[in-house]
C-alpha cells in the first residue's frame, strides 16, 4: 500500500491564505491579538528558510527578481542607518518589500516539489470562507442585511472567494457534473450578495477574460458545447422562476442594485470611491513630487493629510493617528506614495511578464492554472481599491509557479534516479510548448 502525501504540499499556501481574516476569526476573535503578529513573523522567517533551501529552483528570471528585491531592502537599510541611525527604523516600510519574500518561497517550493492537489485546496477554501460565514456572521446571509449594506465579510475574504469560483467555472467546463456548476453559481451570487463592489469588478474582469481564454481555446479540455452551455442558461432561469423574480421584484431590492451598479459606474462621485478619490487628490502633490522613488521612510514620518468631518458635526478630523500609516485604500497610491514607480514596477513586472508569456503561448493551460492567471489578473483591478492581502502574495507565487516553464528550473545534481525508476517530472499538469504533449500525455496516465 502506497502512501499519497501530496496534501502536504498545500501546507506552505494554506499558511499564508489562513492570515485572511475568515479564517484567523476562528482562532482568535480578538483581529489586534499580538499573536496575529508573531504568526507574521514565523511565516516570514519560514519563507526565508524555503528560499535559501530551494534557491535553485527559482530560475535566472526569478533570482533576478529576488535579488533586486533583497538590494532594493538593503538600500532602504542603507538609508535608515544614514538619517536615523539604525537599520530598520520604520518596519511598516520595510514589510512592504518584505511580504514579497513569500512570492518567491511559495514558488521555489512548488517548483520543487510539483503542484498541490488543487481540488483539495479549493474546497478548504470554500468550506473555511462558507464556515465562517455560517457561524461568525448568520446575520449577514439575511435579506435585511444585503438591504442594510451588512456584509458579514471584510473585502479580502470576499476576493478570495472568487478563486474558488473560477476553479469550479473551468472544472464544469472541462469535467461537467451539475455539482460544480451549483458551486459556481453559488460562488458568483454569494460575491454579489456580500455587495462588496470592487470585487464585483474583479469578478466581472475575471469572468471576461476566462471567457476570452475559452474561446480561443487555451483551457486544456474545455467543451462549450451544447450539453455544457444549455445548464448554465437553464439553471439560472430555474432559479428566477422559483422564487427569484419575487426578491428582485422588491422595490427595496431594486433600489439597493441600482445605486451599488451608480456607485460603480461613478466612482468619482458616489460612494466609497469618492472617498478614495478625495484621499488620493490629498497625496497627489505628494506623488508628483515624489515620481521616481517615493517618499520611503519620509513618507511615514508625513503627517496624515486625509481629514474627514468630525462625529459631532465641528471640524474635520484625522481619519488615522499619525505615526501608523497612512493607510491608502489603493496598492498603486500606497506604493507610488511609499516607492514611486520604481516601487510599482518592482512588484508588477514580472508577473505581467511571466503570466503574460504564459497566456500568449500555443499550449493551453490546464483549468486549475487558468483559474490561478485569471484570479491573479483580476486581483490588479482589485488593487485599485485596496491594498495587497498578505495571502495574495502566496497565490501570486502559486500562481507564478504553475505558469512558468519546467524546462528552465534546473535539477540537483544528485537527483538523478537509479536506472529501474522512472525520472520525477515536475508540473507535469502545467504544460509548455515544448512539453505540451508529453504533459498531457502523462496527466491522462
Amino acid at each position: 500500500m502506497r502512501l499519497n502525501i501530496r496534501f502536504l504540499y498545500l501546507l506552505p499556501v494554506l499558511a499564508l491564505v489562513f492570515t485572511d481574516r475568515a479564517f484567523t476569526e476562528f482562532a482568535f476573535p480578538d483581529e489586534d491579538s499580538p499573536l496575529l503578529a508573531s504568526y507574521g513573523l514565523l511565516l516570514l522567517g519560514g519563507s526565508c528558510g524555503i528560499v535559501a533551501l530551494c534557491y535553485r529552483y527559482l530560475g535566472p528570471l526569478m533570482q533576478r527578481w529576488l535579488l533586486v528585491v533583497v538590494a532594493a531592502l538593503g538600500v532602504l537599510a542603507l538609508e535608515s542607518y544614514a538619517g536615523w541611525q539604525t537599520w530598520m527604523v520604520y518596519p511598516h516600510v520595510f514589510a512592504k518589500f518584505l511580504v514579497m519574500i513569500h512570492v518567491f518561497a511559495i514558488y521555489a517550493f512548488h517548483r520543487r516539489f510539483g503542484p498541490p492537489p488543487f481540488g483539495l485546496l479549493m474546497s478548504l477554501l470554500l468550506l473555511g470562507l462558507l464556515a465562517n460565514l455560517a457561524i461568525y456572521h448568520p446575520d449577514a446571509l439575511s435579506l435585511s442585511a444585503f438591504l442594510d449594506n451588512e456584509r458579514g465579510f471584510a473585502s479580502t475574504s470576499a476576493m478570495l472567494l472568487l478563486l474558488p469560483t473560477l476553479y469550479y467555472f473551468n472544472q464544469y467546463l472541462t469535467r461537467g457534473g451539475l455539482l460544480r456548476l451549483l458551486t459556481f453559481f453559488m460562488g458568483a451570487a454569494l460575491i454579489i450578495f456580500l455587495q462588496h463592489r470592487s470585487v464585483w469588478v474583479a469578478m466581472g474582469a475575471a469572468l471576461v477574460l476566462n471567457a476570452v481564454l475559452l474561446l480561443l481555446g487555451r483551457v486544456e479540455g474545455a467543451r462549450l458545447s451544447s450539453a455544457r452551455l444549455l445548464p448554465m442558461v437553464l439553471l439560472p432561469l430555474f432559479v428566477l422562476v422559483s422564487g427569484g423574480l419575487v426578491a428582485l421584484s422588491d422595490p427595496h431590492v431594486v433600489k439597493k442594485l441600482e445605486a451599488s451598479l451608480n456607485d460603480i459606474a461613478h466612482p468619482n462621485t458616489r460612494g466609497t470611491g469618492s472617498w478614495r478619490m478625495k484621499q488620493f487628490e490629498v497625496y497627489q502633490p505628494y506623488l508628483a513630487e515624489y515620481p521616481v522613488a517615493g517618499m520611503r521612510l519620509k513618507g511615514f514620518e508625513l503627517p496624515v493629510q486625509f481629514y474627514t468631518l468630525a462625529a459631532n458635526g465641528g471640524g474635520d478630523e484625522q481619519v488615522w493617528t499619525d505615526g501608523t500609516g497612512h493607510h491608502f485604500h489603493s496598492f498603486y497610491v500606497d506604493r507610488l506614495f511609499y516607492f514611486g514607480g520604481l516601487g510599482v514596477l518592482l512588484t508588477l513586472l514580472v508577473p505581467l511578464l511571466v503570466l503574460g508569456r504564459r497566456l500568449l503561448s500555443r499550449a493551453p493551460l490546464p483549468p486549475a492554472s487558468a483559474a490561478l492567471a485569471v484570479f491573479t489578473l483580476s486581483s490588479l483591478v482589485y488593487s485599485i481599491s485596496y491594498d495587497w492581502p498578505l495571502y495574495f502574495f502566496g497565490l501570486l507565487g502559486l500562481s507564478l509557479a504553475t505558469a512558468a516553464d519546467p524546462g528552465r528550473v534546473p535539477a540537483p545534481a544528485a537527483a538523478a534516479p537509479p536506472p529501474h525508476r522512472q525520472p520525477l517530472q515536475h508540473f507535469g499538469p502545467f504544460p509548455t510548448p515544448r512539453h505540451a504533449n508529453a504533459a498531457a500525455a502523462a496527466a491522462r496516465r
